[in-house]
């Protein structure tokens, strides 16, 4: 142990042994594979009221519309689903973010038919973020404006489906 004591006693003296133990553990806690995002912490955006959609991605903004039909920016509602319980409006805002982060870069598709939709309504501020799994992408309006979209991969898919199947509201 004489070694070691000799050894570590500059480096404790002069706190860069701190410095080296810190930086290696932040290197080693900080490992990931760059995709799935780890959700610690509770999602603000859940605090909201949340309303999940299935849309009807064959019909085209523009097409004639049956009598009494829904629209969600210019698509047509198949069902909606208001989540009262915030479990699992964490777990759709976590399916969302996951296939955001799932997402591998490829060539891009010039397709907008989406068939899910996610509404949270916080402070007065409505934000609905449509998603096309078959296009894999997503666009975002504020207060019925346009502000934002980005690709995805279809991993959040199976999360939107079952709480979909499960819910008997319809709109």
């Amino acid at each position: 142990m004489p070694f070691m004591s000799f050894m570590l006693r500059p480096l404790l003296a002069n706190g860069l042994f701190a410095v080296l133990l810190t930086t290696c553990l932040l290197t080693l806690g900080g490992c990931s594979n760059g995709k799935t995002p780890q959700v610690t912490t509770p999602d603000p955006r859940a605090d909201g009221t949340m309303t999940i959609y299935r849309l009807d991605g064959d019909r085209y903004p523009g097409d004639p519309l049956p009598p009494g039909t829904t629209l969600l920016h210019d698509h047509s509602v198949i069902k909606a689903c208001g989540i009262a319980d915030r479990e699992t409006r964490e777990q759709i805002l976590a399916a969302f973010e996951t296939g955001i982060a799932d997402h591998q870069a490829g060539i891009r598709v010039d397709c907008f038919r989406p068939r899910h939709a996610i509404r949270i309504v916080q402070d007065g501020v409505t934000t609905d973020h449509l998603i096309c799994f078959e296009c894999s992408n997503w666009m975002t309006w504020t207060d019925g404006e346009r502000t934002g979209g980005g690709d995805t991969a279809d991993t959040s898919r199976p999360t939107f489906d079952r709480i979909l199947d499960g819910c008997s509201a319809s709109g």
